[in-house]
């Protein structure tokens, strides 16, 4: 039995890959607009989005790496399930830490503010399309 053990490029090029792509260059770039600030780290708001934005794209990073490399395959894990809740989580954390910074009127925290919208966003696109996915299935293999 002979495993391919090359990466898919078809997903990377996917709406789902270049999706999560794009969320990992947002919440890299907001990272960066945070920690650029003149404002200092220590502020609670920063810090809240910085560790959301570092959580965030540890776990984009965590759904990418094994999708692209095509591993774990044969496990006994509802895929559409979990990326369902992550995608759900990460936007509502996404959304309510870009609201706490753009409450301060400052510019670095403003564009952050932004690249985490956009983050919200494609996370809850993400998660209405794993819904939609698990209510097919699910009416799919339902017995009359």
């Amino acid at each position: 039995m002979s495993v391919n053990h090359g990466y898919d490029r078809k997903y990377l090029r996917s709406i789902e890959g270049l999706s999560k792509i794009t969320c990992l260059l947002c919440g890299f770039v907001g990272f960066l607009c945070i920690a650029c600030s003149s404002v200092r780290l220590s502020n609670f708001r920063g810090c809240f989005y910085m560790i959301v934005a570092l959580l965030g794209f540890v776990t984009t990073l965590a759904l990418l790496v094994p999708r692209c490399l095509r591993l774990g395959q044969g496990w006994r894990l509802d895929a559409t399930r979990w990326s369902l809740s992550v995608h759900a989580a990460l936007a509502l954390s996404h959304f309510i830490a870009s609201g706490l910074v753009l409450s301060l009127d400052i510019g670095a925290y403003t564009a952050a503010a932004f690249f985490g919208l956009t983050i919200f966003s494609i996370n809850a696109l993400e998660a209405y399309g794993s819904y939609r996915r698990c209510r097919q299935r699910d009416v799919a293999t339902q017995t009359v």
